[in-house]
């Protein structure tokens, strides 16, 4: 099996809280995988974190590694932009972060 992305003892938290802890998985290349759970569970920040969304929250801290093609895209060489370029993100429901609001939303 050929991966693509590995999510190594994955971690994020917002503030003081711990809402992804310790996940662990492999996603094979030229696959689909299904991400279910109930409500609350993490499944979005899960998806959020692979795209980096959460550099966009101020509160919001990763810890763990995700590897794309075997380079962590946490590292400080990686630049979030291009990341984002090659990790897609589509949501049931738009949310975009409040950097990506306009004003008049605010």
């Amino acid at each position: 099996m050929n991966t693509k992305v590995r999510l190594d003892k994955l971690n994020v938290h917002f503030g003081s809280t711990h809402a992804v802890k310790e996940v662990s998985i492999d996603f094979p290349a030229n696959s689909v995988t299904a991400i279910i759970g109930p409500s609350g569970c993490g499944k979005s920040t899960v998806l959020r974190s692979l795209n980096r969304m959460h550099d966009l929250v101020s509160s919001a801290r990763v810890s763990g590694r995700i590897l794309l093609d075997e380079t962590d895209i946490y590292d400080r060489s990686v630049d979030p932009v291009a990341i984002r370029r090659r990790i897609g993100m589509v949501f049931q429901k738009p949310n975009p972060p409040e950097a990506f609001c306009c004003r008049r939303h605010r």
